[in-house]
């Protein structure tokens, strides 16, 4: 039998504990607030980065979701993707890693250079560099007016010559059978790449670039949109890919397969390339394949 002073003291503690719970609620909220950054903090990193932009950098965050300020960096080049994307940040000669509680102390990718961290209230402002030892040699994306775009093979082959809209037609312009750059939903964020929707009935679409610089890598991602793999229609897509004639990169990419797949191709051996990619579909509903393809010295 529980006696009233036992009761009593059961009460104090039980009191105690919801007090003392309270109170670390209340703390932990203090701290939080504490940590996170308010409209000055934000201001003044974005001072801080405007005062030594230079053309071509770019803006991350750290954490990548941290973003609210993002609007204080209007008017320069912004990645606010929930999913950080180091290898296209790399083409950028610097990157500017402004970083919030609980990351504001982020540490650089393997090989990247440290070149400036500078406080801006409850900001870090962090500027980074890509590695030195490889740059850029040949962008694509870029490159894109460059390529020899045809379709079909033998006494069938035709060229794409239509240049319109920054895309590559075969015949009239047509709104997706084109081949150019895009931002699509690839992989977990949005991605800008080469569109080359497949043609149907294993019409073959190639992309070609002759006279690409030399280099020592060459670095192909290629993938399905979202929307592609959200439908039940269409085939299987081959994928190739040939430097010199040499076939360097082969891959059937699944009717829902998701990936932004790489593939990297060892050219440290050969001169200046001819690179060629081949795209074939039986049945071409809503084969949106994209691809992107560099070459890294």
């Amino acid at each position: 039998m529980t006696t009233p002073r036992a009761l009593s003291t059961r009460r104090i503690a039980v009191s105690l504990f919801l007090v003392a719970g309270a109170l670390a609620y209340v703390a932990m909220g203090w701290v939080q607030r504490a940590g996170v950054a308010d409209d000055g903090s934000w201001e003044q990193a974005a001072r801080v980065v405007r005062q030594d932009w230079k053309e071509g950098d770019l803006v991350v965050f750290s954490p990548a979701w941290a973003h609210a300020g993002a609007p204080r960096f209007q008017g320069l080049r912004v990645d606010i993707a929930e999913l950080p994307d180091w290898y296209e940040a790399a083409k950028h000669p610097r990157v500017w890693v402004v970083a919030t509680a609980p990351q504001r102390e982020p540490t650089p990718p393997e090989g990247w250079q440290v070149i400036s961290r500078t406080e801006a209230g409850a900001v870090t402002v962090h500027l980074w560099g890509p590695p030195a030892d490889r740059p850029l040699a040949w962008d694509g994306l870029a490159s894109m007016k460059d390529a020899k775009v045809s379709h079909g093979d033998g006494t069938a082959r035709q060229e794409c010559s239509t240049w319109q809209d920054d895309r590559w037609h075969c015949g009239p312009p047509h709104p997706w059978q084109n081949v150019g750059l895009i931002t699509r939903d690839i992989e977990g964020r949005e991605r800008t790449a080469i569109w080359a929707h497949a043609r149907d009935n294993n019409d073959p679409l190639e992309i070609r670039w002759p006279n690409v610089p030399a280099g020592r890598t060459l670095t192909i991602h290629v993938g399905l949109t979202q929307r592609a793999i959200e439908e039940v229609n269409g085939t299987p897509v081959a994928f190739e890919v040939r430097v010199g004639g040499s076939l360097v990169v082969q891959r059937t990419i699944g009717t829902n397969e998701a990936g932004w797949f790489r593939h990297d191709v060892d050219v440290s051996d050969r001169g200046p390339l001819d690179v060629a990619v081949r795209i074939v579909t039986k049945s071409n509903p809503f084969r949106q394949l994209c691809f992107t393809a560099d070459v890294w010295r």
